[in-house]
């Protein structure tokens, strides 16, 4: 009876001392990590830019230590370097460099190789002495002493995906668990242990093995280390998913699956992100899937679960704090920075509904307020309300109160996927058998008819529409006499078609879609003069790729500006910076009349395995499509996201249709300092980009480029300052760039024949083939035409009426004597406040007026300073 009095009492204690939640002082959390710190826990967490901190786990900051270069934080592992009794913290930064801090917060050492490398993983073996073992995107395998000095290094195939210590053969010896890829989301080039004091390899798997079968498909986003089957010796925990299906697989040290869970259809979720971890003292393990919490036991029975599909409250990570058993969540996808707790002594745990605080709470309100503001603005009397309107394809549900708005007008358009199965053989006639290649993911059983009485019914239904109707995949899901038909029997609805990721100028089919296709399909729109066509392309096709001849033929000849609309298609991808200037160079300089927003779930999946999905805020979406708009963008191709809470893109809507975001003609933007102009354009560079699946590209001078580290492989890394990225449009590492800060004013990328146009615009620029550079005509290595690209670009701002610092931003022209700046919080998804800096230059304004709130803007030595909200938006008018 004493014995369960006992129990009793330290169950209760243990509960009645569960941590409360708490937020940080910082930004965006991204990794957090248990220690032990002079007898007590505490907690080292992460940001997104590399920042680092350590908190009691009542919330208490004990230290923070800024970014020394600002890239991604990959890893974070708690280890007693110094042999102090405490834990310390080693940190894999994409910069290059492996740090260690002590556990006060002070820098013990840091470890930078003599050759540029994107770390992503640390572990620590520990057989009576310290190996410290890191890796990344270069093929090898650091070896370190506990002061950081390099013991060694071995040659390893692929690019590092996790590195992890272990008992994985014998219970009183650790040894290395090594995984590597060749591909950027599946797969493995090499998996296996590796013996620790001789790195040769104990075992390893190939990708053949049918035991893991369902691993080589799945996307991998976790992996955790543990003793999953009560034999003392550490498995290893794989989470993530297949075909957006859940899946956890644990394998012993012999490669033998010991746990299995395999979701069901019910769970599906779009680029949903998998975390998990074993829980200890319950011999249990959690999943959080997106929206949805899964208890499994050992075996991957289910025991429990919460939430639901597209649920909210995705976190960034999840860590076991022992002693008190408690599992916390550290922080949210969207930016997050609190911290959250589950007390595991409580029974159905995981059914615990936390209430969302902090940062995200922050942009929620933020949000709410710009909304409200947005909804009761009226068109000043200098505006003039646009003649042209927004054209948003998307099956979003618009708001009624964003309908009563007066200021512009929106086409809502919905967007269709037919596969037509028509007969291809005159295609196979003109250019051979690869025109019969499709799409996997399309079902091409519609007949050209059914498409066609399709689009007669939306005409009849005055329904506007467009058709998906190619893919680099398969260019010709519809085939263009079909195209051509669909736009005679709906000339007032079909808003157009469009076309993703057909980057390849070698590809007979692209080459016969843009020789035969092209001319085809403008002479047919222009008989209605309303239809579009949508270029969706990733990586840096529209500051790169589209000079190459093929390309350059169709969207620079002038013989296409009145029906192109070039978007972007930014799945995986580094660099939308580039994609946003080179699409603003295409705008501004003349070669289309529009450009298009897009705005989808899979934006934010830079390196997909290692890009968190399910991000519940409408923020980064919004913000994006802001930036987009005030540089001309007009229309956009915006899908559901399903895990976004209300009002969701109606606030952007409502910016739209109120007149706040003026539609914007070219020669009204005002922020444009300098121009980058592309001849030659390299094709080799162009290649090791756009072949993004291909993790294998590794060359040490990536990085000695003008559109330098954009390859894969380099997903996460801090950009060099010669690079085009940095020295032009403040972008500091690559991962997700859609709203660079644009010190010196937008900097935008044409062809070297926009010169004339640019000199009489009066507009200094530059000129490189996106490897080298070029000054007098004379090639110049890049790390040496940084100086050149500065000059330039501080030239250019010099003659800027208005200049910007601290957010992402535009001006525009609303009348002769207004001007409109758009101020944009720039962190994708590490939304913060913005201390924001507005410099007047060459005409004195007479007053500045923010036009939401109607606050007047201070202007003081012709110099404002503004607050920009986390996550939001400001709109400021300056009269003359």
């Amino acid at each position: 009876m004493r014995n369960k009095l006992i129990i009793l009492v330290i169950v209760l204690f243990s509960i009645s001392c569960a941590a409360q939640n708490f937020s940080t002082d910082g930004n965006g959390i991204r990794n957090s990590v248990i220690a032990n710190v002079n007898g007590k826990q505490v907690i080292y967490l992460s940001e997104l830019d590399g920042v680092i901190s350590s908190y009691t786990i009542s919330g208490e900051k004990l230290w923070s230590v800024p970014s020394e270069k600002k890239a991604v934080l990959f890893e974070i592992i708690a280890v007693d370097v110094d042999n102090d009794a405490n834990e310390d913290v080693i940190a894999a930064s994409a910069n290059g460099t492996i740090y260690c801090y002590g556990s006060n917060g002070k820098l013990l050492w840091k470890f930078t190789p003599d050759v540029k490398v994107r770390f992503s993983e640390v572990a620590v073996v520990n057989n009576g002495k310290l190996q410290i073992f890191v890796g990344g995107n270069n093929y090898k395998l650091y070896e370190l002493d506990s002061k950081g000095k390099l013991v060694s290094t071995t040659p390893i195939k692929g690019v590092v995906r996790k590195i992890e210590a272990g008992n994985f053969m014998d219970v009183n010896k650790q040894s290395l668990f090594l995984y590597t890829y060749n591909h950027d989301k599946f797969r493995w080039e090499f998996m296996g242990f590796l013996n620790s004091e001789t790195k040769e390899v104990i075992k390893s798997v190939t990708i053949n093995d049918k035991r893991l079968n369902e691993l080589r498909k799945a996307m991998v986003t976790d992996v955790s280390i543990a003793d999953i089957n009560g034999d003392n010796k550490d498995d290893v925990l794989f989470f993530g998913d297949v075909s957006w299906v859940p899946l956890v697989l644990a394998v012993d040290g012999d490669f033998n699956v010991i746990t299995k869970f395999k979701g069901s259809r019910k769970e599906v979720q779009r680029y949903a992100h998998a975390q998990g971890t074993f829980l200890a003292k319950k011999h249990e393990i959690m999943l959080q899937y997106g929206g949805i919490l899964f208890v499994l036991n050992s075996k991957g029975e289910l025991i429990g679960k919460s939430g639901e599909r597209y649920g909210k409250m995705v976190y960034s990570d999840f860590v076991l704090e022992p002693k008190s058993n408690q599992l916390i969540a550290a922080g949210e996808v969207d930016g997050g920075n609190s911290v959250y707790f589950y007390n595991l002594n409580k029974k159905d745990w995981w059914k615990k509904a936390q209430k969302r605080q902090g940062r995200m709470q922050e942009v929620a309100e933020n949000l709410d307020k710009l909304y409200e503001q947005t909804l009761n603005f009226k068109l000043p009397s200098y505006q003039k309300k646009s003649d042209k309107e927004w054209v948003m394809i998307t099956s979003k549900k618009i708001d009624s109160k964003v309908k009563r708005l007066k200021g512009g007008d929106i086409k809502f358009v919905i967007q269709k996927a037919p596969k037509e199965g028509t007969d291809r053989s005159h295609l196979v006639a003109k250019i051979g058998k690869s025109a019969l290649k499709k799409d996997k993911r399309g079902n091409y059983k519609s007949t050209r008819e059914e498409i066609v009485q399709m689009a007669r019914d939306y005409e009849a239904q005055g329904q506007p529409f467009t058709f998906w109707a190619g893919h680099g995949n398969d260019p010709f899901y519809i085939q263009i006499e079909t195209l051509e038909k669909i736009l005679e029997v709906a000339p007032k609805t079909c808003y157009g078609f469009v076309y993703a990721e057909m980057d390849k100028v070698d590809d007979p089919r692209v080459i016969h879609f843009v020789k035969e296709y092209m001319p085809r399909l403008a002479k047919a729109i222009r008989k209605n003069n309303r239809a579009k066509l949508y270029f969706r392309y990733k990586n840096m096709f529209w500051a790169a790729t589209s000079h190459l001849p093929l390309w350059k033929e169709m969207f620079f000849s002038g013989k296409y500006n009145d029906i192109l609309a070039p978007a972007s298609e930014d799945t995986s991808n580094r660099i939308q910076d580039l994609n946003l200037a080179g699409r603003v160079g295409m705008f501004s300089g003349g070669y289309v009349n529009d450009f298009t927003m897009r705005l989808i779930d899979d934006n934010p999946t830079s390196w997909r395995p290692l890009s968190p999905g399910g991000q519940n805020s409408i923020s980064p979406y919004l913000r994006q499509g802001v930036v987009m708009a005030a540089y001309g963008a007009r229309y956009g191709v915006v899908a559901n996201n399903n895990f976004t809470e209300d009002p969701g893109l109606n606030i952007l809507f409502a910016l739209m249709k109120s007149g706040v975001l003026p539609v914007v003609e070219k020669e009204d933007i005002q922020s444009i300092g300098s121009w980058h102009l592309i001849k030659n354009v390299d094709e080799h560079l162009i290649h090791s980009v756009d072949t993004h699946h291909n993790l294998k590209q590794y060359k040490k001078d990536d990085d000695n480029a003008v559109f330098s580290v954009g390859q894969m492989h380099w997903a996460g890394t801090s950009v060099p300052e010669h690079d085009f990225s940095n020295a032009a449009l403040g972008v500091e590492y690559r991962w997700l760039n859609y709203m660079p800060i644009m010190p010196y004013g937008m900097v935008p990328v044409a062809p070297i024949e926009s010169d004339k146009l640019v000199t009489k615009q009066n507009k200094p620029y530059f000129v490189s083939n996106a490897k080298v550079g070029f000054v007098n005509g004379k090639k110049v290595e890049a790390n040496q035409f940084g100086s050149t690209i500065t000059k330039t670009v501080k030239e250019g701002a010099k003659k800027l009426p208005i200049l910007v610092e601290g957010a992402s931003w535009s001006a525009i022209k609303i009348d002769k004597n207004h001007t409109r700046i758009i101020l944009v919080d720039p962190g994708y998804i590490n939304p913060q406040k913005r201390e924001v800096v507005v410099k007047f230059q060459h005409r004195k304004p007479k007053s500045a007026i923010d036009i939401l709130s109607n606050e007047t803007v201070e202007i003081k030595n012709n110099t404002s300073k503004i607050v920009v909200p986390a996550g939001s938006i400001r709109f400021i008018d300056v009269a003359y």
